[in-house]
């Protein structure tokens, strides 16, 4: 996997197909999106398995708190874009010479992915089931 093309995200700029996008201002710089917002970088790649790839070095690199130290402002926190082209750089050495073990990770983090968004699921519809109770409850 060879570095990626990291740009600041323009509104209505074409990209081509095989982008994803990092949130560039806030505590939680760093963090993948599959959709842009206004304070993010585009994040370009070659095809669409290096994208795969990509975004979960990312999302490794965001969850593991990599791109905190590289946090500046004092009012609204915010990522310098060679900051973190050097972060991912170094993760992607990394990772190009133990890529079983990095198969390995990806499997993992997305079924975690998957079981984190299903607990969110049935947390959302506990909240809304005791409300609708509630609810029932006082038009009695």
């Amino acid at each position: 996997m060879q570095p990626p093309k990291i740009k600041t995200h323009k509104m209505n700029a074409p990209y081509g197909q095989h982008h994803f996008f990092l949130l560039s201002k806030g505590y939680i710089a760093g963090k993948p999106l599959e959709k842009p917002c206004p304070n993010c970088f585009t994040v370009m790649t070659e095809s669409e398995t290096d994208k795969g790839k990509l975004f979960w070095v990312c999302y490794s690199l965001w969850k593991a708190g990599r791109y905190v130290p590289f946090l500046v402002g004092s009012v609204i926190p915010f990522l310098h874009i060679r900051d973190l082209k050097q972060e991912i750089t170094s993760a992607i050495d990394l990772l190009n010479g133990k890529p079983r073990e990095f198969e390995k990770l990806v499997n993992n983090l997305q079924t975690l992915h998957r079981l984190e968004r299903q607990l969110e699921l049935q947390a959302k519809l506990i909240t809304r089931t005791k409300g609708e109770l509630v609810c029932a409850f006082l038009r009695r």
